[in-house]
């Protein structure tokens, strides 16, 4: 099992890729062409820059990503990097102008685990709810939202609200995914 996490940590390194998460993201856009149509992105906690690199790859010379994150993350050419934190005003201002206009969001994030299962759980909870409901504001008709999340209790609930939301929902989990992470990704296309 250590063998397969230390392949993806090493193909990453001799890549030039700052993170293996950068594989996770190759891997869904390979089965659902994440990038095709997308002309406004915005990727939500960013930091290291693993997806941004991917994203600068893969998306149409003419479109823009906007990453975010409350950390500090060095620059990766063709992306627009802003260091807001999500609930704050800075944020809820700048993300106004893109109301209805948004192709593709992408989250890679979660909360610092505490190892209290019981309240990592509740706000990663918390924190894919902050982005599905973002996604409704800011999604285009066409729109797509791919958001890291876990297999637990509150798996069922978010799947349902993602159903509520969009015509088709997909959970996939990644070669690249530690084999002991319970992590997953959910991704809603084309809001109802």
């Amino acid at each position: 099992m250590k063998n397969i996490q230390d392949y993806w940590a090493k193909k990453a390194k001799k890549a030039g890729l700052r993170s293996r998460a950068a594989y996770k993201l190759e891997e869904i856009n390979k089965k659902h062409n994440l990038f095709y149509g997308s002309k406004i992105i915005f990727e939500l906690g960013s930091a290291p820059g693993g997806w941004s690199q991917i994203i600068a790859k893969l998306k149409d010379k003419c479109s823009v990503c906007y990453s975010f994150d409350c950390l500090n993350m060095a620059d990766v050419k063709g992306i627009k990097f802003y260091k807001y934190n999500f609930f704050d005003d800075e944020f809820k201002e700048f993300s106004k102008d893109f109301f209805s206009k948004t192709d593709l969001i992408l989250s890679d994030m979660s909360v610092n685990l505490s190892g209290i299962s019981i309240k990592d759980a509740e706000e990663n909870k918390q924190l894919n709810f902050f982005c599905l409901e973002l996604s409704k504001k800011l999604l285009s008709s066409r729109g797509k939202l791919l958001i890291k999340s876990f297999n637990n209790e509150n798996l069922k609930d978010l799947k349902k609200e993602f159903l509520n939301n969009f015509q088709n929902v997909f959970i996939e989990k990644p070669q690249a995914s530690k084999t002991s992470s319970s992590e997953v990704y959910l991704l809603g296309l084309n809001p109802k």
